[in-house]
């Protein structure tokens, strides 16, 4: 059977591979599919694109908004695939999906340094020019603090930074400014993209609430579910599933592969273990093929 990967990060964001790194591994895998789905760029996605053409391996453009869910007070995360679209005009700031992507990617900027100061009240000194570095992209974030912390000594490993300063509820955690899921929904669709609810089973919610949830999400247009996910246990999917059946969604999977040791499973999952068949997605990808023929 053909197996794909849905949810890979690279050096655009927090992943440790760049883009063509992913594919030619993806590609000594024997992947079908695969998509690059950053958090909050789509800087690595033309160099993604490239590499998986000369490889011959179908590439999905995506992205990984970080967003809020209004009146909860819960944060969550929003994929987006874009099959057939200009990624460059998309990026630009006069584009909505542009203008969303600045927006959250300056919550960013104004949060980290809030975090560092926080650390440093705990006699832990990192400087932001070294977390830049380590982060080497446009979008820097807690996993770059968070090496930047192990390099120094401060920690052990990058699970002890998160469990002890980073993770929210710690001492030095900042919240930061996203977008609503449900604007996301909307300018994933104006931008031409599938909007998928990237792994719900990490969402604070008793079963009504997420149905409740799902529900008017559907109403502005949500795609898809991600319900196969490394952390995803056979109930939850099992549940994720109905939501799927209930509202018609289609449904994704994908390792959430970042290259760190602290990842349950491998680009790609693995035979014998967690992994995703084309045929348990193939709604989704025949959706996008779809899209690619007009």
């Amino acid at each position: 059977m053909s197996r794909v990967d849905l949810h890979i990060h690279s050096t655009a964001s927090d992943g440790i591979r760049s883009p063509r790194e992913l594919v030619e591994m993806a590609f000594e895998k024997s992947l079908s599919v695969i998509s690059i789905t950053d958090h909050d760029t789509l800087d690595g996605i033309p160099e993604g694109a490239d590499a998986a053409a000369e490889l011959k391996i179908e590439f999905i453009p995506g992205v990984e908004l970080s967003v809020d869910i209004e009146e909860s007070g819960l944060t969550a995360h929003l994929l987006g695939y874009f099959p057939v679209v200009d990624i460059e005009s998309l990026s630009n700031e006069s584009h909505s999906l542009g203008k969303a992507i600045a927006y959250v990617q300056g919550g960013r900027s104004r949060r980290n340094p809030k975090i560092l100061e926080k650390l440093a009240n705990s006699n832990i000194h990192i400087e932001m020019e070294t977390v830049q570095l380590i982060a080497g992209g446009d979008v820097v974030g807690r996993p770059h603090i968070a090496e930047a912390m192990l390099n120094a000594g401060y920690v052990g490993s990058m699970n002890e930074a998160f469990n002890r300063f980073l993770a929210k509820g710690k001492s030095a955690y900042v919240e930061r400014e996203r977008l609503s899921v449900f604007r996301a929904v909307e300018i994933i669709l104006e931008s031409g993209g599938l909007p998928v609810m990237a792994h719900p089973g990490y969402i604070e919610m008793d079963r009504e609430m997420l149905r409740s949830l799902f529900k008017r999400m559907k109403g502005y247009g949500l795609a898809g579910i991600e319900i196969y996910y490394p952390s995803h246990t056979a109930s939850i999917m099992q549940m994720l599933k109905s939501f799927a059946l209930e509202f018609e969604l289609v449904v994704t999977g994908g390792t959430d592969y970042h290259g760190r040791s602290i990842e349950a499973v491998p680009l790609g999952g693995t035979e014998d273990g967690f992994h995703i068949e084309l045929e348990n997605v193939k709604d989704f990808i025949s959706i996008c093929r779809d899209h690619s023929r007009r």
